[in-house]
């Protein structure tokens, strides 16, 4: 990879909690969803896009959320030099949220792996 090559890892359709409870199959999301941060980290990318569909519930149970948090905090928190900044109004596009600009800005927080996602379709 050069210096001026961005890369982005994108995932989509991870489903996190889909079977939650099967015993056999209630890991498979989490797993995949390792895998994928893994391959984040040891291809150096500059961010990762989540394209829909993370969690398999529109209201994933406290299982799923405290999985997930977990995964994240471990792959995707740490020293990192952000490549890239976002050049449009941040306080327009986290107009919804308490923070009014992307975590990998935040001074409080160092990010090694932003993710950026968007969020899927509610067929449910």
């Amino acid at each position: 990879m050069t210096e001026d090559t961005f890369n982005i890892l994108v995932a989509t359709d991870i489903h996190l909690g889909y079977a939650e409870k099967d015993p056999i199959r209630g890991d498979d999301s989490f797993i995949t969803f390792e895998e994928i941060l893994q391959q984040a980290v040891s291809n150096s990318v500059d961010l990762i896009l989540l394209g829909g569909d993370l969690f398999h519930d529109n209201r994933p149970s406290c299982n799923t959320l405290h999985r997930t948090a977990n995964l994240i905090r471990k792959y995707c928190f740490g020293c990192g030099d952000c490549r890239f900044q976002i050049l449009s109004d941040q306080a327009t596009n986290f107009g919804r949220s308490d923070f009014k600009w992307a975590n990998h800005g935040d001074p409080h927080l160092n990010i090694a792996f932003p993710i950026f996602s968007i969020h899927g379709v509610l067929t449910h």
